[in-house]
């Protein structure tokens, strides 16, 4: 029996815009009931009525997805609404761009535990539903999850540490036929009010990237679903981002090199 989103449920972290949002309306398109996330009550309130306007079944929680009793409220709001779940997918996080000669020691855990804690507190709490459905777990990772970026090393060590939370879930998991993913998202097309932390906690814009390195949202999602559907571990996107995972385990000291060399010339 081929696999169908109809009628699944999904928490999608950090889905009041960006990558998440167009994962949300992905899963919608096919069928699925959503319970989207973020923390601007504002922001996801407009992203509700978006939804709802297209006569997609959502439903919103506003919650720090980094606090575990939040995301346990998260959980109990799904399976109250829906009476299940099925798929949860842990995008929500800060992006930070700053040298650690600049970027303080908050700033620094701040990025950090977005990535770590608000991955690891939706799925651990969301665990004994997904067994009840041999549901499916999605980390939403980044090329900075395969090889440390300079001026982004809090981004990277987040995203780097969700690589040994999929490790070592996929091996836990697997006889309960919990389905463990994860996704390397290269340069993606952002929205104009994209931002990240910079260095005395501003938030920046994303710096432009040549269009022909991007990938637009909605290629993310069909990326993401796709992954899920076929119940696979792992995909990296963009063919840059796929040159750069088989530079990082092969070539290790060239790119070392190539990223000393850019630094420098900045």
């Amino acid at each position: 029996m081929s696999f169908s989103f109809n009628n699944k449920v999904a928490l999608v972290t950090g889905s009041s815009r960006g990558i998440g949002k167009a994962i949300a309306i992905e899963l919608c398109k096919q069928g699925a009931k959503v319970i989207l996330n973020g923390r601007n009550a504002e922001t996801l309130e407009n992203t509700k009525n978006w939804f709802l306007a297209q006569k997609f079944d959502v439903i919103v929680a506003v919650a720090d997805i980094t606090n575990f009793e939040a995301c346990e409220e998260l959980v109990k709001l799904a399976t109250k609404t829906y009476g299940k779940l099925d798929i949860v997918i842990a995008n929500g996080g800060i992006a930070g761009s700053a040298s650690m000669l600049n970027f303080s020691s908050d700033e620094f855990k701040a990025v950090v535990d977005s990535n770590i804690y608000g991955s690891y507190f939706p799925i651990k709490a969301a665990l004994p539903e997904l067994d009840k459905t041999n549901g499916s777990v999605v980390f939403i990772s980044s090329l900075a999850g395969l090889r440390g970026i300079p001026d982004h090393v809090a981004y990277s060590v987040g995203k780097m540490s969700l690589t040994a939370m999929a490790q070592g879930l996929a091996v836990e998991l697997k006889h309960l036929n919990i389905h463990v993913g994860i996704v390397y998202v290269g340069f993606t097309q952002n929205e104009s009010t994209k931002t990240l932390l910079g260095e005395g906690g501003k938030l920046i814009p994303v710096p432009e990237r040549p269009a022909f390195l991007q990938q637009s949202r909605e290629q993310v999602a069909r990326s993401v679903l796709s992954l899920i559907k076929r119940r696979k571990f792992k995909v990296v996107l963009t063919p840059l981002g796929k040159l750069n995972s088989v530079a990082a385990r092969l070539f290790p000291g060239l790119l070392q090199w190539i990223f000393t060399k850019a630094y420098k010339s900045k």
